[in-house]
């Protein structure tokens, strides 16, 4: 097999505080079992197994896009969320950090017996995926996390992610049962720490077609999305971008901060309000599609068409730092969290310059 991808990232410690690990793992199984109702099973495999894709999903979800921490958080969240409805998602995750990842022939065992796959032939996957990144490529990096999500007909990816303490980096490796066929032995980094591409900020003056546009959408069909803000339709809209965007649109994972924000602040605070909106629209409109009402589910895809169609012609704001500050002021508004402690609201003559 050929390894998909990998990222290089910084090491990040510490850990994910409870508020944020149980919105992680609602947010993640809603985009995944959209995903499955949309495309299938199959498909979600394939997302996983693109390091820009999943940078992207971690950053959605929440958490610093930038940060190792993305790996173990994002794979943790998904195994909790997932696994107690594996036999109805046709998804299985297994593995993860630290000890966690010597159980993974035992869980791969379990679940083949479950779902009538080869075992053994999983387990050898796992172990050669580990072995080739953990030994046969020399770069430094030794794993710590493995992660071996599997499906019912027998389809593979792996996320798995190993430590450099001299370099004080995390390389991260994907794989993917069906479309890699051979070994590359020469590492690339897939992803560099700096800003590319165009970043959607609807909080952004630049980007008042995009407000308008979405904001037009909410009036002409305000029974599809609830009368929600501005705010919302902005993490919505990126949200909707994970589920159903293309390739092309991963190429910049930061953008989609602008979703949620970071634990630790960065680029923002996470909106606490605004999160948990979004979460409610989703498990609305998964819970009323399974009814056979896909008006919701249409309206947050229609999102990502919105957004593509505001962004031809339009030109980012190049004061990045002062989109960025605007923001952090507006944080308190939508209940602004990190791990620090909660965004306090700033001073008033602060405020007078936005």
């Amino acid at each position: 097999m050929k390894r998909s991808g990998n990222a290089d990232l910084p090491l990040h410690y510490g850990y994910v505080p409870t508020w944020l690990a149980e919105r992680m793992a609602k947010l993640g199984l809603a985009v995944v079992e959209t995903m499955i109702m949309e495309y299938g099973n199959s498909e979600v495999l394939s997302r996983l197994s693109d390091p820009f894709w999943f940078q992207s999903l971690g950053a959605v979800m929440g958490m610093d896009w930038h940060s190792s921490g993305i790996t173990t958080s994002v794979m943790g969240a998904l195994k909790r969320a997932i696994n107690p409805h594996a036999k109805e998602l046709g998804i299985y995750i297994c593995g993860g950090k630290g000890k966690q990842s010597t159980q993974t022939p035992n869980e791969l065992l379990k679940v083949s017996e479950t779902a009538g796959l080869n075992g053994n032939h999983l387990v050898k996957c796992s172990k050669l995926s580990a072995k080739v990144d953990n030994t046969a490529v020399q770069d430094g990096f030794q794993l710590y996390t493995h992660n071996f999500i599997v499906n019912d007909k027998g389809q593979w990816t792996v996320i798995q992610q190993g430590m450099n303490p001299n370099s004080k980096t995390a390389r991260r490796y994907h794989w993917h049962s069906e479309t890699l066929t051979s070994f590359v032995s020469d590492p690339h980094t897939a992803i560099c720490g700096q800003i590319t591409g165009r970043i959607l900020n609807m909080a952004d003056a630049r980007a008042a077609d995009s407000q308008t546009s979405i904001m037009s959408m909410a009036a002409e069909q305000p029974e599809r999305m609830q009368g929600l803000g501005p705010r919302t339709l902005q993490s919505l809209a990126l949200v909707s971008e994970v589920i159903y965007g293309t390739p092309a649109r991963f190429t910049d994972p930061a953008r989609f901060a602008f979703a949620h924000g970071g634990k630790d602040g960065h680029p923002f605070p996470v909106p606490i309000k605004v999160y948990d909106e979004t979460l409610s629209v989703l498990q609305n409109s998964i819970h009323r599609s399974k009814l056979g009402n896909t008006d919701k589910a249409e309206a947050i895809k229609k999102l990502t068409h919105i957004a593509q169609n505001a962004e031809q012609g339009f030109t980012p704001n190049a004061d990045f730092d002062k989109v960025i500050e605007r923001e952090r002021n507006q944080s308190w508004r939508y209940g602004g969290r990190t791990f620090f402690g909660e965004a306090k609201k700033p001073e008033e003559k602060q405020l007078k310059l936005f």
